[in-house]
């Protein structure tokens, strides 16, 4: 037979983390404005493979990051 100890707890956790991924979800997207004329993926005429998609992405991703990350 299974125990249920502190379902309550739980639950509230539960809410609590999806509370907090919501604000966070609303702060990104009013602080956070991707510029799409940047993907140079997008805007070429002949079809890219979605390699050449995801390396870009991936790069972007990384410059990102190296720009939160570094002392202005």
């Amino acid at each position: 037979m299974i125990v249920r100890n502190k379902r309550l707890t739980l639950r509230l956790s539960f809410i609590l983390i999806i509370a907090v991924a919501l604000y966070g979800g609303w702060y990104a997207h009013q602080n956070w404005k991707i510029d799409t004329g940047s993907l140079t993926v997008l805007q070429s005429n002949d079809d890219a493979d979605w390699v050449d998609f995801f390396a870009t992405l991936g790069e972007g991703t990384i410059q990102l990051f190296l720009g939160f990350t570094s002392e202005k």
